[in-house]
């Protein structure tokens, strides 16, 4: 419709724009074609004529007028005349309809459709998730059978782009622009030497490369080389065209940028987007049919545009190419294995050489799920566990470890609480002892509040952290056995912090707890048998008998204190190991979900 080569649609006269006409009345309106028309808005201008949104006052509908400019002289016209007559004699649901052809104070101007929607040109830069890839090419399939349609009426479009294909709000689908069509029965303007010899054919072109009045053939990125060179068009002329527009629609990015030189385009034997884009997971048939329609050698295209259209068709349908698909899976396997090797070697780095074959592999099974050769690969991928861990997979590892630390802290904060807790209940019942109980609650406190402070940070646990904690927990023990005795509660507390520490999430130092342990046990012990405390014990022929120095309370109390301190230890214990194998739990059962659903991909 427009001749600007970008959106010959009819948007909203409402709509802002750049141009300060378009979509606005303008200072002056120009006379009416007659008075059946009332212009309302100039919509576009291109080389050599205006679209204007009108009213149409007899049917009373909105339509769209398009009208000379500029040039007046009798090739203009002709040409302008010619659009007219070949778009309205073209009677497809994708071909805009033409109205009426007259003339309006010595300029002529034909009537046609308004239309409303988005260019393919516009949908494809904007990447609208909307318009999924089966439906684009179901419109690509509607563009091929109007240019069947208007083949098999003796006319060559030319000029077919993703900007003169309009796809409307209510699935229409357009071809616009037919100014450059080429009627088969009438003689093809000849091409100045000077044109083929400078590349140059867009004698009156704008900077963007759009088809304007003057230009010979159409649009550099979508015309075939016999275009660029001046020689005869047919039917196969636009065929490179719709491969160029399938290619585009495709890999995102134009077949040909209307940058490349005239020499680089001419040379180019075939166009395929899943080798310029290999990471938009290209149907194979697709991009075949791609190479085949941009082949520079127009008998190595498909023969009609109805034929490229059957070929998509086929592939909506489900018909694949099985033996090509085989054969780039068994391409892909060959890749798959000589990364994998390399995978093998003795290096300190293979994660790219274990990541490119997975991804080898992967590609393999998806285009032929029985090729053993990729299934084997792919396997033996996922039961060999790299050695050392990849870095990425090392670095979600330790942020595992950083949350579960920080859960432990959190669990250990509460535990500390329920200790404090025994420190009240000894007061309550009557356990006298001022300055050892005052130590242990402060003490005791303290460690609480440590954990939860260690456990709100965002940063991994440091060093430092660690040894604070530690020892403030080692210190705990020492009071307890000093205190209460090394023989009796000291061991009680101690058989429930040891499995806990040897939880913490990347403890690797086992040995280190145990020895903690041990010296917070017989440090007190020691220091009692050596006379440096008073002795929390003594034998006789009766017996063992224990008694803490630090504290005095009756029979009664001590054995309900000590009934109480080993049901917390016992809680406590359960309940953090109970939590703990909850998570274990769950990790198992993810891991063995996931080990179930790759081994369905690889049968």
């Amino acid at each position: 419709m427009t001749d600007d080569g970008h959106a010959p649609t009819i948007p909203d006269p409402a709509a802002p724009t750049h141009d300060a006409r378009v979509g606005h009345a303008p200072a002056r309106i120009p006379v009416s074609p007659d008075d059946r028309y009332v212009l309302r808005a100039l919509l576009g201008s291109g080389g050599m004529g205006e679209v204007w949104l009108a009213h149409d006052v007899r049917i009373d509908r909105e339509i769209a007028i398009k009208m000379m400019r500029g040039r007046t002289d009798a090739d203009a016209i002709a040409r302008f005349l010619r659009e007219a007559r070949v778009q309205g004699r073209l009677e497809h649901p994708s071909v805009v309809p033409v109205h009426d052809l007259g003339a309006a104070d010595h300029e002529p101007f034909f009537a046609m459709k308004r239309l409303t929607g988005r260019t393919l040109h516009d949908v494809i830069v904007t990447r609208d998730a909307e318009w999924t890839r089966r439906k684009l090419l179901g419109r690509f399939i509607d563009i091929c059978f109007a240019i069947e349609f208007a083949h098999q009426r003796g006319v060559i479009h030319r000029d077919l782009k993703p900007a003169n294909i309009m796809l409307g709000e209510f699935g229409e689908t357009y071809v616009l622009d037919w100014g450059l069509a080429r009627i088969v029965d009438e003689p093809e303007p000849a091409v100045p030497a000077s044109s083929i010899e400078t590349g140059d054919l867009r004698s009156d072109s704008d900077s963007g490369g759009h088809t304007q009045a003057g230009a010979l053939l159409g649009t550099p990125g979508y015309m075939s080389p016999e275009q660029m060179r001046g020689e005869p068009v047919d039917p196969r002329t636009d065929v490179f065209a719709l491969g160029c527009i399938l290619f585009e629609l495709l890999a995102g990015v134009a077949a040909i940028s209307s940058e490349t030189p005239f020499e680089i385009t001419l040379a180019a034997a075939e166009h395929r987007p899943a080798a310029r884009c290999p990471d938009r997971d290209i149907p194979p048939e697709l991009d075949e049919l791609c190479a085949r329609a941009t082949a520079g050698q127009r008998d190595l295209r498909p023969a009609s545009a109805r034929e490229l259209a059957d070929a998509v068709q086929r592939y909506l349908d489900g018909d694949r190419d099985v033996e090509r698909r085989r054969q780039l899976a068994g391409e892909h396997a060959a890749k798959a294995a000589l990364a994998f090797a390399r995978a093998l070697e003795p290096a300190a780095n293979n994660e790219d050489a274990r990541r490119e074959a997975m991804r080898e592999a992967a590609r393999a099974i998806a285009l032929d799920q029985r090729n053993t050769e990729a299934q084997g690969i792919l396997g033996r991928l996922l039961v060999d566990v790299p050695r050392p861990i990849p870095a990425a997979a090392r670095k979600t590892l330790v942020a595992d470890d950083n949350r579960a630390t920080k859960l432990v802290l959190l669990r250990g904060a509460w535990a500390y609480l329920a200790n404090f807790a025994l420190v009240l209940l000894a007061v309550l019942l009557g356990i006298r002892g001022a300055w050892p109980l005052g130590m242990l609650g402060v003490v005791t406190l303290l460690q609480a509040a440590s954990c939860y402070a260690a456990s709100r940070r965002e940063e991994p646990l440091t060093a430092f952290w660690t040894f604070a904690l530690a020892s403030g927990h080692f210190v705990l023990l020492m009071l307890v056995g000093t205190i209460a005795g090394s023989l009796l509660f000291l061991p009680l507390f101690a058989f429930g912090s040891l499995p806990i520490m040897l939880m913490m999430p990347r403890f690797n130092r086992p040995l280190f707890a145990l020895a903690f342990h041990i010296f917070a046990i017989a440090i007190p012990l020691a220091l009692e048998m050596s006379g440096t405390i008073p002795s929390s014990w003594s034998t006789d022929a009766a017996g063992l008998h224990i008694k803490p120095w630090a504290v005095e309370a009756p029979p009664q109390a001590i054995v309900f204190f000590l009934f109480c301190v080993i049901f917390t230890q016992m809680f406590v214990t359960t309940r953090v190991f109970a939590a703990q194998r909850n998570s274990q739990q769950r990790a198992q059962e993810q891991l063995h979900a996931q080990r179930w659903q790759l081994a369905q991909m690889v049968e």
